[in-house]
């Protein structure tokens, strides 16, 4: 009788707590490509996003390499947010939503239990100021290129005219260092008025490299250093700079571009292509 009194008080907890503690109902989200979509004024449409970093209905629920399916703990009709991340200055330990691509938002509802197969293509918000774009397609032509080399380099900067070369295109610049051209520096033939105060600027390049080089603001002959930019194993790779402290450090009213080599490896080489100066 005693077994029995138990097996019945079991049975009446169970029942009056499993709805209390089952899991919520859930749909997934997988993203099946990740692009990046841009105006004739925007310049390359290269990216390098890494992780979505997502919202329900405002909320941040959290953050998954690019690709990866994520889950969705509600029912119902809800607002999604998805926010491109990106490794700021290169560095996985900053990740963060990029400033200034517009989030992906969707309202909608979906099937506990279903999967949603979307294709993400991120765009640039409508505030955006492209202060400088240069992709070096216009070498050789009327429109020419904005890069000069700074006066303190002694390795003279190369324009290739070869796809198999550029990231895009067919154009990029080049520097090969030595022995006796130990060091490159160039920048950019003008200066641009940005914010100030710690209000975000960004750089974004692609680049290849088999040594580390140096990004930074100038204004006349004074040089700011901002970040470092690492070897790329061989490979095209595309990197977000903030150059916020650079600016604000710098005491001009305007400020220009330069990356500086100093040579490190054997035979350092160095190729640079879409450079772009975004801000606000």
């Amino acid at each position: 009788m005693k077994l029995l009194r138990l097996f019945l008080l079991l049975v009446l907890f169970y029942g009056c707590t499993k709805d209390k503690y089952k899991a919520p109902d859930a749909f997934f989200v997988k993203p099946q490509t990740i692009a990046v979509a841009t105006t004739t004024l925007q310049g390359s449409t290269s990216h390098n996003i890494t992780d979505i970093w997502y919202y329900i209905n405002g909320q941040f629920k959290g953050a998954y390499p690019a690709g990866n399916i994520m889950p969705f703990p509600v029912s119902g009709n809800n607002t999604l947010s998805f926010f491109a991340g990106i490794k700021n200055n290169g560095i996985s330990a900053t990740r963060q939503p990029y400033e200034f691509y517009q989030p992906i938002i969707i309202d909608t509802t979906v099937e506990a239990g279903a999967t949603v197969n979307r294709n993400f293509t991120f765009k640039y918000k409508d505030d955006c100021v492209f202060h400088w774009i240069e992709s070096f397609e216009g070498f050789g032509t009327t429109t020419g290129i904005t890069i000069q080399n700074s006066i303190n380099t002694d390795t003279t900067y190369q324009i290739l005219n070869s796809s198999a070369s550029a990231f895009e295109g067919t154009k990029c610049l080049y520097a090969a260092l030595d022995n006796d051209h130990p060091i490159f520096q160039c920048q950019s033939t003008a200066s641009f008025t940005l914010p100030k105060g710690g209000a975000p600027v960004y750089l974004e390049m692609n680049y290849k490299c088999n040594q580390p080089f140096d990004v930074g603001v100038y204004n006349g002959s004074s040089f700011t250093y901002v970040s470092s930019v690492n070897t790329s194993d061989g490979e095209w790779k595309k990197i977000y700079i903030q150059l916020s402290a650079g600016v604000t450090t710098n005491l001009a009213a305007t400020a220009g571009w330069f990356m500086k080599a100093v040579k490190q490896t054997d035979t350092p080489q160095i190729y640079i292509d879409n450079i772009k100066i975004i801000s606000y």
